[in-house]
């Protein structure tokens, strides 16, 4: 995990958030264990990180995951924008920055009126939470590979997608199934977050493999038939993968 994420700037508390500055943006790391043990030995934590609107909606939730899984969403989001920011000589407070979700559910910055022309995307899976912010539509999406995902192959790939995909992996089955998993997701979340469904309406096209653990996939969107890349990354027992604006991946 350290070949790609490395520490950053310091924000307040010692969470041990980690980033990666990917071209255009920033994703940021949070271990939603590491905040949970911090957070019930001390609750300053929300104040620290959270504004008002959110500690008032936080108090919804009644059991304990899906509490942290929100929480350290909002966590990664505000540390990548602060990490992303002050490279470009912006600066603000955690909990002067408000996220909240938009009328599709996905989060975004809603407060300070400055700081909404950054966009957000943020996922979570088993211990940890990702964040990804940049000034485009982006998605980042985070996967534990389990072998459960098995069983549910042919609701999430066609068997040429899987083929491709156990080949860059070097056969590995859950391995191929997550990669397409987390693309999708990734995907969805930055051009098709309006629509219902998934996996129908993406296709993906060509697996290039930069390295042993780290992939460029070329997917075709059916709305408009359009090619676009999205990038991809083994890290430990994690699929990340993440990606930016409505760029044409510049191959047909």
């Amino acid at each position: 995990m350290d070949d790609f994420f490395s520490e950053g700037k310091a924000v307040p508390g010692p969470l041990g958030i980690r980033y990666h500055d990917a071209p255009g943006g920033c994703i940021a790391l949070v271990d939603i264990s590491r905040v949970r043990a911090m957070h019930e030995r001390d609750d300053r934590l929300l104040l620290t990180w959270l504004s008002d609107k959110e500690r008032d909606y936080i108090r919804k939730f009644r059991f304990p995951k899906r509490y942290y899984e929100w929480l350290c969403g909002r966590i990664a989001g505000k540390a990548a924008l602060l990490h992303h920011a002050a490279l470009l000589q912006e600066q603000w407070e955690p909990a002067a920055i408000t996220i909240l979700a938009d009328d599709h559910g996905r989060p975004r910055f809603t407060r300070p009126h400055d700081i909404c022309k950054w966009q957000l995307s943020i996922s979570h899976s088993n211990c940890y939470a990702v964040a990804m912010t940049t000034l485009k539509s982006c998605g980042v999406d985070i996967q534990l590979i389990e072998s459960r995902i098995c069983s549910l192959g042919d609701r999430i790939a066609g068997e040429r997608e899987i083929h491709m995909a156990r080949q860059a992996l070097s056969g590995s089955l859950e391995e191929g199934l997550t990669l397409i998993w987390a693309v999708k997701e990734a995907l969805k979340k930055n051009c098709l977050y309006d629509r219902p469904g998934l996996f129908e309406a993406i296709r993906i096209e060509r697996i290039h493999s930069e390295t042993m653990q780290d992939w460029t996939l070329y997917c075709r969107v059916s709305d408009d038939n359009r090619l676009r890349d999205v990038r991809a990354v083994c890290i430990n027992d994690y699929m990340l993968a993440w990606c930016l604006g409505e760029k044409d991946a510049g191959i047909t």
